[in-house]
C-alpha cells in the first residue's frame, strides 16, 4: 500500500470513529431525557400514601405533602 493510501485509510477510519460517537452521544442523552421524563410521570401519577393509624407518624406525612406542594408551587 501506498503512503497515501494508508493516510486515507487512517483519516477515514477516524472520522468514522468520530460520527459514530456523535451518533451515540446523542443517541443516549435523547435516551435519558425521555427516561427522566418517564420518571417524573410516574412520580406524578402515583397512588397517595395511606394515612398511618399513628398520630405522630400522620402528621409528619402531612408536613411532608404540604411541603411537597409547597415545592411543586415555587416550580
Amino acid at each position: 500500500m501506498e503512503t497515501s493510501g494508508i493516510i486515507f485509510l487512517v483519516i477515514s477510519c477516524a472520522v468514522s470513529f468520530g460520527l459514530g460517537r456523535l451518533f451515540v452521544h446523542f443517541r443516549d442523552k435523547k435516551r435519558k431525557e425521555k427516561s427522566q421524563a418517564r420518571e417524573a410521570e410516574a412520580l406524578r401519577n402515583r397512588p397517595p400514601e395511606p394515612e398511618s393509624l399513628n398520630k405522630a407518624k400522620r402528621k409528619r406525612q402531612l408536613q411532608q405533602l404540604e411541603k411537597e406542594e409547597a415545592q411543586g408551587r415555587k416550580r
